[in-house]
């Protein structure tokens, strides 16, 4: 579908020629995987996106493609000295005057200055997926399409009373409906992580605003004690309310085995807000 090159010995052309130092406190991992880049493409063009934002731009071989499917793509580095790369990358491949290169934090930007997005593309860092992935909903962007960590991905999706269902489960599909795609080992980056990745669409199903802070809150103190009764947490977290109220929606359960819809019943019911 789409005319890749190779990815593996672009990769670690750039690497030699502009003796980029890789940052392993920055999870630095380049995908060289055709494949994985071809599922990105795929899943980004159901979007038909005209403004792109990418969090990680890396050398810039993803940002490239992205410029050839939408007509403006944004694309955040941490790193000052890949940003130099990746922008030079850019403009020799013929796209540069489509991309804008920013050095700076994705994860703050988001939350800031890029709001109300189409869309976002990350082969997110290890090192800030889950800050991330709370940027990309409190960011009100349409979708994402992300490279994750499996277990986070598979975290992603776990049914209540399973191991991984967590705050970032709950937060995560209150907000966003959760597609899992292909998995990816090792060898599709450079250098190889220790773990497995797998590409993860996001879809917007409900917008956040500051009046969902409440909930973000009760959802954190729940999940603290996850293990817990969820009445007796939900005393400490909340303090004083009509039990009684709570009783069919709790009822002898514990945190991580309450679903989803329960706990938006119970924070409605708690703090009178209207779902």
């Amino acid at each position: 579908m789409f005319e890749l090159h190779d990815l593996t010995s672009t990769t670690i052309k750039l690497i030699r020629n502009y003796r980029v130092k890789i940052k392993k406190k920055l999870s630095q991992h380049f995908v060289v995987d055709s494949r994985l880049i071809s599922e990105l493409l795929g899943n980004i063009l159901r979007f038909k996106p005209k403004f792109v934002v990418e969090v990680g731009t890396g050398l810039g071989m993803l940002t490239t493609y992205l410029a050839g499917i939408s007509k403006y793509v944004v694309s955040i580095e941490l790193d000052s000295s890949l940003a130099e790369v990746a922008t030079k990358y850019v403009y020799e491949a013929g796209v540069g005057s489509k991309v804008d290169v920013v050095v700076g934090d994705g994860v703050k930007l988001l939350r800031g200055g890029f709001r109300d997005v189409e869309l976002v593309v990350s082969n997110v860092p290890y090192s800030i997926t889950g800050p991330l992935i709370n940027s990309i909903i409190k960011s009100n962007c349409r979708a994402a399409v992300l490279t994750l960590q499996k277990e986070v991905a598979d975290r992603l999706v776990v049914t209540p009373g399973s191991r991984g269902y967590s705050r970032l489960t709950v937060m995560v599909n209150t907000f966003m409906n959760v597609e899992l795609g292909g998995l990816y080992s090792p060898k599709s980056f450079y250098p190889k992580p220790k773990v497995s990745s797998r590409v993860v669409v996001l879809r917007r199903v409900r917008e956040w605003s500051d009046e969902w802070v409440v909930f973000e809150d009760l959802i954190r103190c729940l999940f603290n004690q996850k293990r817990k009764l969820a009445m007796k947490v939900l005393r400490r977290c909340v303090g004083v309310c009509d039990e009684s109220i709570l009783n069919d929606l709790v009822r002898s359960r514990r945190v991580y085995e309450l679903p989803i819809d329960t706990l938006l019943n119970i924070y409605s019911l708690i703090y009178g807000r209207r779902l």
